[in-house]
């Protein structure tokens, strides 16, 4: 009998270790045969379910945005303040941070070679962008795009520092300044919107 084969879970899984691959040695360095043979399938395989590297950047981005923002939306408990909200979500960046490290690499090398994969390749990573401010908005209830964009930076900022450095004291310890001062905004904008 032949071998049922789910294709959309098998997609996900080939994407996940994707992204362990291009974290490890860049996804400018790599070309899909060598992909294929690190991920142990056969090029046709890799090529059926990506025709392109390009597509094959382009649906990782999608699907690690995806699982990202669902394992936050889960994480944080939407019946607290915005205000616990965001320290709640630096926890899940405490306890993510090796994955969220991965994303960062993978971007960072996407950027860094951006040239050699035309003008989508920009908006690609601007639409990630997007998604993730999308879901801080809801999350902390705020629509103050240049609080979010600040919010966004800090954070990548902070992760970026934190292994480039190898700090190994918590995050949350080590964020805890930030996020007094982000809640006392948050605070601050909640009053301001009441008395309007």
């Amino acid at each position: 009998m032949p071998k049922v084969v789910d294709h959309v879970s098998y997609r996900k899984q080939l994407l996940s270790r994707c992204l362990d691959l291009f974290a490890q040695s860049g996804y400018s360095a790599l070309t899909m045969r060598q992909i294929a043979e690190a991920l142990q399938v056969s090029t046709g395989t890799l090529y059926h379910y990506f025709p392109t590297k390009e597509a094959l950047f382009q649906q990782l981005v999608e699907e690690v945005t995806a699982r990202t923002t669902e394992m936050i939306t889960s994480f944080v408990q939407q019946d607290m303040p915005p205000e616990q909200r965001l320290t709640m979500l630096f926890r899940f960046l405490e306890q993510h941070e090796s994955f969220l490290n991965k994303q960062l690499m993978v971007t960072l090398n996407y950027y860094q070679h951006r040239d050699l994969y035309g003008e989508d390749a920009g908006l690609l990573l601007q639409q990630g962008g997007l998604r993730y401010q999308q879901l801080l908005m809801q999350l902390l209830e705020i629509q103050d795009e240049p609080f979010l964009f600040l919010l966004q930076s800090q954070i990548n900022g902070l992760l970026f520092s934190r292994m480039i450095h190898h700090v190994t004291v918590p995050l949350v310890e080590q964020a805890q300044p930030l996020i007094v001062m982000l809640s006392m905004y948050l605070q601050q904008f909640r009053q301001n919107k009441s008395v309007e």
